[in-house]
């Protein structure tokens, strides 16, 4: 029997390595384009807000959606892969205006994932909105870390899908592209690495640390 994840895991190294294939059949300045968006964003992406809060939103929204189905066991009229790009483009939508929507579902959703598969069932319901309400409190908290982790897990995703695909022809990119796990372990890795070195400037953070533009400067001791 597969765990959930196990499946997702598996889910995850099969796009992977398709991705790689892709674009290891595209002219090389696309994986050349890809790895050096990747590095840019893992490198600096967290310091901007709207766009952190914008493609962090979407794409929990789109997992949010097709958990719930899968979870529900609903067979809804409309695919999954649609309800999903509806809840993407709603949620990214709102974060536009809102960013502060982005942690708040980074936060809840996977409080009320958890709440769901350890609560008794019973109290199935109250658990996952008591572990979606303090999971979103969290979240709101935790706003710089969350940013932090989101903009590094892409940017790492993409420097690594990206290599994978530009070295496909030689021995380490055929290993990776035929042993996914190391593709996704690699992200990991760069994850950590990235989220340790934006953390500090993640969300906005540090700009209010700049001298307000057309302030005087301070007066020192014995001037005036």
């Amino acid at each position: 029997m597969i765990t959930p994840v196990e499946g997702a895991l598996r889910d995850a190294g099969g796009w992977v390595s398709g991705v790689a294939g892709e674009l290891h059949r595209s002219p090389w300045p696309v994986s050349a384009a890809v790895v050096a968006a990747g590095l840019l964003v893992l490198l600096a992406g967290a310091r901007a807000r709207r766009p952190v809060a914008v493609v962090g939103a979407a794409g929990v929204a789109a997992l949010s959606a097709q958990w719930l189905v899968a979870r529900a066991g609903i067979v809804p009229s409309i695919p999954g892969t649609t309800l999903a790009a509806i809840a993407a483009a709603v949620c990214g939508a709102l974060s536009v205006v809102v960013p502060q929507v982005f942690p708040v579902l980074a936060g809840a959703v996977p409080a009320a994932l958890l709440a769901d598969l350890l609560a008794p069932t019973d109290q199935r319901l109250a658990a996952v909105a008591a572990g979606a309400l303090v999971g979103g409190l969290a979240g709101v908290l935790a706003a710089r870390p969350v940013a932090a982790v989101a903009a590094s897990g892409v940017g790492a995703l993409a420097l690594a899908v990206g290599a994978a695909g530009a070295l496909r022809e030689t021995g380490p990119g055929r290993a990776l592209v035929a042993h996914p796990t190391a593709i996704l372990a690699a992200v990991a890795i760069l994850t950590v690495a990235g989220t340790a070195f934006q953390l500090s400037r993640a969300w906005g953070r540090g700009a209010e640390a700049a001298p307000a533009r057309g302030a005087a400067p301070p007066v020192k001791a014995g001037e005036g």
